[in-house]
């Protein structure tokens, strides 16, 4: 029975291939009552299995790996405070692990129960590290067993557990939409913020990425056209700002589309258009986000030395270094 309540079948117990395996599994099975002498000792089998995956070794070293971190697992909850280096011990050893399991994959879904009981059970387990040896089949079935212990209302230590899994499993899987919806879903921050820009943009979504990025960097500015509460008795230029805001996103458009055609006479035109949506934000009270969005723009055509031309030649201010 795993700690979040999912039953697993029985474990196959494999038999050590070679006599230097059988004499490595004899080191870490042997009961040290001193944290000390056995972090030593668990260091040198951490050693060898290092050096064997180093050398490419053909041997499936993945079920002695994880015979190491299980037994590193042990001794902390048998001595606690009194094996504080294994602590540094256990994270070498799932690294190792995750090594191994990439070099010879084990059952995907049993991987995928290890990962899923060490996380719950507090270990830092990185999901990208055993991403290869998952596959398809092995994320699947973390992230049924993610949504379903999410689904349940967890306690908030489990929930935030389920929540980092449930994002580390979308961002492996390559769930771009899935790991922009979760990460939109997280309080306002601006590491999270830059985080879904970078996810769009190594996406191939450029034009999703700038925009995005323009929106966020102005947070408050919705809240200025409303303040303008002595034009809100004239009608006529009441209606005036939406009209240029719903223009604005027709000229990113449009942008994108001339640069992506890669021609000098469509890089010029592109600069025009940034003109003219420079005074539409001007109009519409924006004129950061526009700052905003040319500086993401620069960045992510940074190499367009024609383009970046035109825009200069356009009297438009490019962002310093």
């Amino acid at each position: 029975m795993l700690t979040w309540g999912v039953r697993v079948g029985p474990k196959r117990v494999r038999r050590w291939p070679t006599r230097r395996s059988r004499a490595i599994r004899q080191t870490v099975r042997v009961s040290v009552p001193d944290p000390v002498e056995y972090t030593a000792k668990i260091g040198a089998v951490l050693d060898t299995v290092r050096r064997l995956l180093d050398a490419g070794s053909r041997a499936d070293l993945a079920p002695l790996a994880r015979r190491v971190v299980d037994d590193i697992v042990g001794m902390l909850e048998q001595h606690g405070d009194l094996a504080a280096d294994l602590e540094v011990r256990l994270d070498q050893a799932v690294t190792l692990y995750a090594r191994a399991c990439a070099a010879r994959p084990p059952d995907p879904e049993q991987l995928a129960d290890w990962v899923l009981e060490a996380a719950f059970s507090g270990r830092a387990v990185a999901v990208a590290d055993f991403a290869a040896a998952l596959g398809d089949a092995g994320l699947a079935r973390m992230k049924s067993i993610v949504d379903e212990v999410l689904r349940g209302k967890p306690v908030e230590e489990k929930l935030a557990i389920a929540e980092r899994l449930q994002e580390e499993i979308a961002e492996a899987s390559g769930d771009v939409d899935g790991l922009v919806a979760i990460l939109a879903a997280k309080p306002p921050r601006v590491d999270v913020s830059l985080k879904i820009v970078r996810v769009l943009r190594a996406a191939g979504r450029h034009s999703e990425a700038i925009a995005y990025a323009a929106r966020v960097l102005t947070p408050q500015r919705a809240e200025k056209p409303r303040a303008a509460k002595p034009r809100a008795e004239k009608p006529q230029r009441k209606e005036a700002p939406p009209k240029e805001e719903e223009s604005i996103p027709e000229y990113r458009e449009r942008i994108e589309r001339l640069i992506a055609q890669k021609e000098a006479s469509a890089y010029r035109e592109a600069a025009q258009c940034l003109k003219k949506l420079r005074t539409l934000h001007k109009q519409a009270g924006t004129a950061e986000e526009f700052t905003g969005y040319v500086a993401e723009l620069v960045n992510v055509h940074r190499r367009k030395t024609r383009l970046l031309a035109e825009i200069r030649s356009a009297r438009i201010a490019l962002p310093k270094g």
